[in-house]
């Protein structure tokens, strides 16, 4: 009995305890199970391709040879992009006093924690902008890897016989993911000497060599319309409250710090697989549907089919690959390789993409129809991640008729085409489509703009005036 007196008295004499409401949260990325990985072109390969199944078996054909256009693997972000989330350090310490100083915003704990102990990466020194991480090079050996499990008979030759005339390698910019996907393929970076590949190189990177193309977008005319639209519009407005809110910000925050943070997530994401970006924990999935949507909207009219000019510019990589294949199919054997590799980047890739139909949607894509372009074919995540490559095989078969047939894989994964079988198409079928587009690819459309613009090369320019000069020189004399 005084056992139970002195309880009542020692909780009457305990001062009384002061309530601390938990802090509402939207959500705590730290415990999702299935967190959103499709980050528009800075998606990992990793999360997309469709390697982990086999590559199809053709029934009674046989692999004769290969093309590939690929783009660069996971890398370092430019030195701009760089710029912009070394700045968030700055950003990181205003998040962590927004909540534990004047006990607003709407992180969880964990994802807070995980924020604060947030520091620069090796991969963002000034010094390695654009440089291919460990993930890259990865990307790229086990891509060939791949390649050379599935097609043994083109790509497992015998050492003595890597040569320049058995296969050919050829890149722009991504000249290390080229390297790297050699010594994949042969155990050796330097296995086959590649051709030489200027800056502007007219077949892997048409579009530097189009004045029309570079005009338009030095003047941001193609599309900014869409994309500013976009921005002032209610799904990416609400975005700005809503993230604002999230951080503790009483304003919204500006686009610019936006990028930042969604660049911060996606390229930690990209070179580092198996981890979790604090920075993501900034965004709902809804929201980072919506940042997709909008980088699509960027390369839709700046590479794909947003805009006529860029379904012409791939057309020297088509008629590349039906000159090699068209070889083929007339027993010109003696000079063709086994394999033809090509590495470039994103915007030619999806120029090919757009010349050819491949992953075209029946409605364009705007700054109005988002929601009704959830199910679209153009996302860049699917079409152009980091590694992105367009792989075309060619099959000479065993029919009565001795049908040839091409298939096509799009990051490994056969393409739903129009008018072929899953991404098996009839050799006549393709010459009938591509033959005379890829017979006389006309870049006219380059120097009509205004009637101006001249598609010349500048030295090409500095030339021919020269060459006027010297005969008018000549003359006067």
């Amino acid at each position: 009995m005084s056992a139970l007196l002195l309880l009542l008295v020692a909780a009457l004499l305990a001062p009384p305890r002061v309530h601390v409401p938990a802090r509402d949260v939207d959500f705590c990325f730290a415990d999702e199970d299935d967190p959103y990985l499709y980050m528009a072109t800075k998606t990992a390969y990793h999360f997309v391709h469709g390697g982990k199944t086999r590559f199809q078996t053709v029934p009674d054909c046989r692999p004769v040879q290969i093309w590939m256009l690929a783009a660069h693997g996971t890398r370092c972000p430019t030195m701009q992009e760089i710029h912009s989330i070394r700045s968030l350090t700055d950003l990181k310490e205003q998040i962590v006093q927004n909540h534990e100083g004047r006990k607003e915003g709407h992180l969880c704990g964990r994802d807070l924690d995980n924020l604060k102990k947030w520091k620069l990466d090796d991969y963002l020194l000034p010094q390695r902008a654009e440089v291919l991480t460990p993930q890259g090079v990865e990307d790229m050996k086990l891509l060939a890897r791949r390649l050379q499990s599935n097609f043994p008979e083109l790509l497992l030759p015998n050492i003595y016989n890597i040569t320049s005339s058995n296969y050919k390698f050829r890149a722009t910019e991504a000249r290390d993911s080229m390297t790297s996907f050699m010594e994949g393929l042969f155990g050796s970076r330097s296995a086959v000497l590649p051709e030489e590949a200027s800056l502007n190189d007219t077949l892997l990177t048409a579009y530097k060599t189009c004045g029309m193309w570079n005009n338009e977008e030095k003047e941001g005319s193609f599309e900014n319309i869409e994309r500013i639209r976009f921005d002032n519009g209610p799904e990416f407005q609400n975005l700005l409250r809503n993230i604002s809110r999230r951080l503790g910000f009483l304003y919204n925050i500006s686009a610019d710090k936006i990028d930042a943070m969604y660049d911060a997530c996606r390229y930690q994401k990209a070179w580092s697989v198996t981890e979790l970006s604090p920075w993501c924990a900034v965004f709902s999935k809804d929201e980072l549907r919506i940042l997709e949507y909008r980088e699509d909207l960027d390369y839709y009219y700046k590479a794909g089919y947003g805009r006529d000019i860029n379904t012409r510019l791939g057309c020297p990589l088509l008629h590349d690959m039906m000159s090699h294949f068209w070889n083929v199919a007339s027993d010109e054997m003696s000079n063709e390789p086994a394999g033809i590799f090509y590495f470039s980047d994103i915007v030619s890739l999806q120029n090919l993409l757009a010349t050819m139909g491949i992953n075209e949607d029946q409605m364009r894509l705007t700054a109005y129809n988002y929601k009704e372009m959830a199910r679209r074919q153009w996302r860049t995540s699917m079409i152009s991640p980091f590694a992105a490559n367009l792989i075309a095989v060619f099959y000479k078969c065993n029919y009565d008729n001795n049908r040839n047939k091409v298939m096509f894989y799009l990051a490994e994964k056969p393409v739903r085409y129009s008018g072929c079988q899953v991404g098996l198409c009839d050799w006549e079928f393709l010459k009938s489509k591509f033959g005379q587009l890829a017979s006389n690819c006309k870049l006219d459309v380059c120097w009509k703009a205004s009637g101006a613009t001249s598609s010349f090369p500048d030295f090409i320019a500095i030339l021919l005036t020269s060459f006027i000069l010297v005969r008018f020189g000549y003359q006067q004399l």
